[in-house]
């Protein structure tokens, strides 16, 4: 079926974590963090299997090869929202989140760019 997460090869993509419960996790390089209760958005991209990425994120038992995967061990994966793109839209996004959202771990998410991060925390108590 057209639109199908089977058809998605390649874009952007935000994929969106619940916490149910504030946790100290150890996120690779970035040491142990202090993750609050709530919803988490992350941008990534995928230039190629992008279902399989974002199939990846929602399983918890795998190798920890991202930063993203630290957390997503712990947090359930709710959703994704996927956007027809090139690599470099991932950080126009995260520009533009980050207006809205804080991050809760700077540098997170963002090891092959210049972005201040690509993980944004949206408290329990944010109604959309």
């Amino acid at each position: 079926m057209p639109g199908t997460m089977a058809n998605v090869n390649s874009g952007v993509y935000i994929a969106i974590f619940y916490l149910a419960k504030a946790r100290m996790i150890t996120a690779g390089r970035l040491g142990r963090v202090l993750f609050p209760a709530g919803l988490y958005l992350y941008v990534g991209s995928a230039q190629k299997n992008l279902s399989h990425r974002l199939e990846r994120h929602a399983r918890k038992n795998k190798r920890l090869r991202w930063q993203i995967d630290y957390l997503s061990c712990h947090a359930t994966m709710v959703g994704a929202v996927v956007i027809d793109g090139k690599k470099n839209l991932e950080c126009r996004l995260a520009v533009r989140l980050a207006t809205r959202y804080s991050r809760p771990v700077l540098g997170f998410g963002a090891s092959d760019c210049r972005c201040p991060g690509h993980l944004f925390y949206l408290p329990k108590s944010i109604r959309a």
